[in-house]
């Protein structure tokens, strides 16, 4: 969410009011009875279509991606499938208002029904200097962010960013949880910083990604091109070009290593998931933040298992299935979206 003054599409896209709040609860199965007769009762009058149609065109209008009218069209036929099984004897609708709650959701809301096409939330965000900024992206969504000296941020699945007022004037600092990749605009005069909990990046003009999950045993940064220098209190490391940094909490240590292409670990940008050698335990928190799921392992040896692969169609049940295709575990759907992974 964002905080602090914004342009007017950025407060008109996160400032929800009920209607938005209770369909965003209903398209993720999460209403309850009474909840679903407030919409009902909502959807049912003039002036919401009116209040709700704008805010459903001006948002489907600045998404960064448009889903293919096949994609589209299976959506909305589960979403009436839905509405049917929930509701025997739904008020009237017009078609119209659903195919455009239908788009904002594609937009805003991920994954819908396990489609895994990983839309973009927040598009090209631009933040006035002189005011204080907070992004924070919700399970499954992603975020662009435009800073004041024109850096861009794509700000990954459960992610948070933050600056403050002194943004841009001696230095640029953000403060970053979870996933973010950076194009950084080079200013010599004005360092740009990425802090989290346990380390620092620094760079005058180039692209990196950074991860830092709060819940994540390790903090990763790898350089796609330019240079940037790692610290934490007890040492510093400087970065070439498709060169990865691994820093691990526990004790600090660093442990570099060189890649053959970098951008192989950025794409989640482009909706792909690309493991290399990553434990099962690290890659089921990744599908956590993606899907808003559990994932729960029926012993501790399975989390060591290891898998490598790019998988770009990521619907859930495809990465779960190529994943226990070439590995040793299977997995089953249990109760309250908790997936279990097993011994084959």
């Amino acid at each position: 969410m964002l905080l602090g003054i914004a342009p007017p599409c950025v407060y008109y896209l996160y400032m929800m009011d009920k209607s938005y709040i209770l369909l965003k609860k209903f398209l993720r199965k999460q209403a309850n009875v009474e909840e679903i007769a407030q919409l009902k009762e909502l959807f049912s009058r003039k002036e919401a279509e009116e209040q709700l149609s704008g805010f459903y065109e001006e948002t489907w209008k600045q998404a960064d991606f448009t889903p293919e009218k096949e994609v589209e069209e299976r959506i909305w036929t589960k979403l009436q499938k839905q509405i049917h099984t929930t509701q025997p004897e739904p008020a009237p609708v017009k078609l119209s208002l659903w195919k455009k709650s239908l788009r904002i959701a594609a937009s805003i809301m991920i994954p819908l029904f396990c489609t895994g096409l990983g839309y973009y939330s927040a598009i090209d965000t631009s933040v006035q200097d002189n005011n204080k900024m907070s992004v924070q992206v919700e399970i499954g969504q992603k975020a662009n962010v435009r800073l004041p000296d024109g850096t861009l941020v794509r700000l990954n699945s459960s992610g948070s960013l933050t600056c403050d007022n002194t943004y841009n004037k001696k230095e640029r600092v953000v403060y970053l949880q979870g996933e973010a990749y950076f194009e950084v605009n080079k200013d010599k005069t004005r360092p740009f910083i990425v802090k989290t909990s346990d380390i620092s990046i620094e760079a005058l003009g180039t692209s990196f990604d950074v991860k830092a999950y709060p819940d994540d045993n390790y903090i990763s940064a790898t350089l796609i091109e330019g240079s940037i220098r790692i610290s934490s209190p007890a040492q510093s490391k400087l970065l070439a070009p498709n060169e990865k940094l691994t820093i691990t909490k526990s004790d600090g240590q660093f442990n570099k290593s060189v890649l053959p292409d970098a951008k192989e670990n950025i794409s989640w940008i482009n909706n792909q998931l690309t493991f290399e050698q990553e434990r099962l335990e690290d890659i089921a928190k990744t599908l956590e933040r993606m899907y808003s799921i559990r994932i729960r392992f029926a012993s501790d040896k399975l989390k060591d298992v290891r898998f490598s692969g790019t998988i770009k169609n990521n619907n859930l049940e495809n990465v779960l299935q190529l994943i226990t295709f070439v590995s040793p575990v299977r997995y089953s759907h249990e109760k309250d979206a908790t997936i279990i992974i097993r011994d084959k």
